[in-house]
């Protein structure tokens, strides 16, 4: 069963708003553009993931989509979970990557590097961002007497 529905992240109509009301030739505009692809580009990554979450049973799984926890008392850190499903048996995180190319695990220097068109990109190491998650996760399940 959904427990908390996927939403268009905020940064994306924020992105939307700002390329209707800027002037067709302005400088930053490619970039804007390249930001707001780049964003909508994830968004779908996840809602593709949604597709696929649909065939397990409703009664034993609870989801939680765009999940965002405080990770201290006083509710100034936080962190983010793309989706959280809750069994009986575990609770699995997963974090959505909508990456197009040939991927590189790069694991001594913690990065993903993506082949594409011939041109080499490096980002963070999914593994290690999931593992900073499921961290902050246990912390905030024990500060919650769930365990």
């Amino acid at each position: 069963m959904i427990v908390k529905e996927r939403t268009k992240p905020l940064t994306l109509f924020k992105l939307d708003s700002l390329l209707e009301r800027m002037p067709l030739n302005l400088p930053k505009k490619p970039d804007i553009l390249s930001d707001r692809a780049k964003f909508n580009a994830g968004f779908n990554g996840e809602k593709s993931l949604d597709y696929h979450l649909t065939d397990l049973p409703q009664e034993n799984y609870y989801i939680f989509h765009d999940l965002r926890l405080p990770r201290d008392k006083t509710k100034t850190l936080y962190f983010q979970l793309d989706s959280l499903i809750i069994t009986p048996h575990y609770c699995l995180i997963i974090e959505v990557k909508n990456l197009i190319g040939n991927l590189y695990f790069d694991h001594q220097f913690n990065q993903v590097i993506r082949t594409r068109n011939g041109i080499e990109e490096a980002f963070p190491d999914p593994i290690i961002q999931v593992e900073f998650q499921a961290s902050c996760f246990k912390e905030w399940l024990s500060s919650h007497k769930f365990c």
